[in-house]
């Protein structure tokens, strides 16, 4: 029965770009409670510079980072023009402690986390929309 009915209003057509933008703005939404969450109750601890890697933005630091329980892991800083630190100096890394891979290098601003919240809406109201309107005729 449904299908008979977006088939004769022809707004099946626009299903798929429904489910395309609030699938984009949950992917979005994701990735900026992954931000938030490192910097609410993000852990700081002091690592140790591992590695530079080169990117078209500038000079990356890996730096090699223990948990509270002792686990070790990887964290990757955000480009910057000059290495924040040279191999084998410490460098501080803030982590989320559910999620010890979640980490990030300071300084941490709320800047990309606003941003993704915002990208999200944008996603979202317009697939909302679509979808009450494909549901409600």
């Amino acid at each position: 029965m449904a299908s008979a009915y977006f088939a004769a209003s022809g707004s099946a057509y626009f299903l798929p770009h429904a489910l395309l933008a609030l699938s984009g703005s949950g992917i979005l939404a994701f990735f900026a409670q992954r931000a938030f969450v490192v910097r609410t109750r993000g852990v700081r601890v002091t690592g140790v510079c591992v590695k530079h890697t080169f990117a078209k933005d500038g000079v990356a630091v890996i730096v090699r980072y223990e948990t509270a329980s002792g686990e070790k892991f990887r964290c990757l800083s955000r480009p910057q023009a000059v290495a924040c630190a040279r191999i084998g100096e410490p460098v501080d890394v803030v982590y989320d402690p559910r999620r010890p891979k979640n980490a990030e290098v300071p300084p941490i601003g709320y800047g990309m986390p606003y941003m993704l919240s915002a990208l999200a809406l944008v996603f979202a109201v317009p697939g909302l929309g679509i979808l009450f309107w494909i549901i409600g005729g």
